[in-house]
Parts: C-alpha cells; structure tokens; sequence
C-alpha cells in the first residue's frame, strides 16, 4: 500500500482525498479478506475522510500489486497551478476581447 501512494502520478497528501479506491491483484492463494480488510483499514488511516472502495483481482500467477486512486482532492498544489494559470488565461482573454472590440469600433468609427 505503501508502495502504491508513494508511485501516485501526482504529488498529494491521502488526507485531502474524498474518495479512494484500492485493488489487489494477486494469485488467488495468496489472497483472503483479512489481507483485503487490513488494507482497507489501513487506507483508512491514510485518508481518514474517503469513501474507500476494494477490488480483487485474482489471477494464476505472479506478484501482489496494490493499486491505489485517490478522488476528490481537497488540496493540491498542481491543481492550484492549474486554477492559477486557468484564471490568468480567462483575464488575458476577456482583455483581448476587450481590446479587438474597442479596436474594431474604432475602425468603423473611420
């Protein structure tokens, strides 16, 4: 589980998660519902506000994998950039609406 947080796409604290999903894929020998309840308590502590959800996957062979998703951020610094940089955007389009307006009364003004 551990693992699985630290391989996140995207740097965030499992706090600020409202939802979270875990899977576990393993062979099917190596899997029983108190790995899987264990893992789900333990997310819990991770993201103590999340809606946790569980999957199973059970094949013939190889290695147990955790994967985790984690929804519903709160707080994210790469979101923030992403809201700051949308906004910017939005005030430098509604001024060069602003100026291609005034600039087009001008030339029928001509």
């Amino acid at each position: 589980m551990d693992e699985a947080i630290s391989g996140l796409s995207l740097k965030c604290n499992p706090v600020d998660s409202k939802r979270a999903l875990y899977l576990v894929s393993a062979p099917a020998k190596e899997m029983n519902m108190d790995l899987i309840k264990e893992l789900g308590t333990y997310l819990k502590t991770l993201a103590p506000e999340a809606v946790i959800r569980t999957g199973d996957y059970p094949r013939e062979r190889g290695s147990l994998d955790v994967t985790v998703i984690l929804s519903e951020l709160s707080d994210s610094e790469k979101i923030r950039n992403y809201f700051s940089r949308t906004l910017n955007l939005i005030a430098a389009l509604r001024r060069d609406t602003r100026e291609w307006k005034n600039h087009k009364s001008e030339l029928m003004l001509a």
